[in-house]
């Protein structure tokens, strides 16, 4: 017996150790969720009352996942997303935070979409955002949704009170990411995806011909994006 004990020992110290994901499904518990809430900041919302719309894709949290670049995955967290702030907020208890680091966060998913945090470009200006990955893969398609306020006049009354209404208004713009590369703008035709992509331009334009795609379409443009990544494998 001592002798099977010790060949097991030495078997254990010569096999190379196996990388799993620490996953947490607890969020009062796991250490993520505290290190997050140690460093995310509050958010008051009681404004947004007075706007007409909200600026959420969908105003309830719902049950997510996130999964942090060290593999670490924290599971049932209440998530949505905040397109007026760009922040992911989550429910901790009563209170709703912004979720803190996002850079170190490799993807999030709730409400049958994902999600990841990347550098994009904007003009000459180089940001950061969230964007809902509408294709996957060595190259990915983007959507970036940017909530802004406006106000609009009103007819003058004769109540008391100022003659304006103040509202959301979301604008949708698609990208390009290639692997960790910066997300990139594209013009929604033609020409404007093929050169974003840059190569396999015959492939891509016998496919587009062939599937009578529109990049005006999602559903083409992501059929194209998921061809162009076939033919890089």
């Amino acid at each position: 017996m001592k002798k099977h004990n010790l060949l097991l020992l030495v078997f254990l110290a010569l096999t190379p150790p196996v990388v799993r994901a620490q996953v947490y499904s607890s969020p009062n518990t796991n250490p993520k969720i505290v290190e997050m809430l140690h460093r995310s900041s509050i958010i008051e919302n009681e404004d947004y009352v007075k706007v007409d719309g909200n600026p959420y894709i969908d105003k309830e949290f719902m049950p997510g996942k996130i999964i942090f670049k060290d593999q670490t995955v924290v599971d049932s967290i209440p998530m949505r997303l905040n397109t007026y702030t760009d922040n992911i907020e989550f429910k901790q208890n009563d209170t709703t935070l912004a979720l803190a680091e996002p850079e170190k966060i490799e993807k999030i998913s709730f409400g049958h979409r994902n999600f990841i945090y990347s550098l994009y470009k904007e003009g000459i200006f180089t940001k950061r955002g969230y964007f809902e990955v509408l294709a996957d893969g060595d190259t990915k398609l983007l959507l970036h949704r940017e909530t802004i306020m406006k106000r609009e006049q009103l007819p003058a009354s004769n109540f008391e009170g100022g003659n304006y209404r103040d509202y959301f208004r979301t604008s949708e713009s698609y990208y390009i990411k290639k692997g960790d590369g910066i997300a990139t703008k594209i013009s929604r035709t033609k020409k404007g995806v093929l050169k974003a992509l840059g190569d396999h331009q015959k492939e891509l334009e016998d496919f587009i011909k062939k599937k009578h795609l529109k990049m005006m379409k999602t559903d083409d443009l992501i059929d194209l994006i998921y061809y162009y990544n076939s033919l890089n494998k």
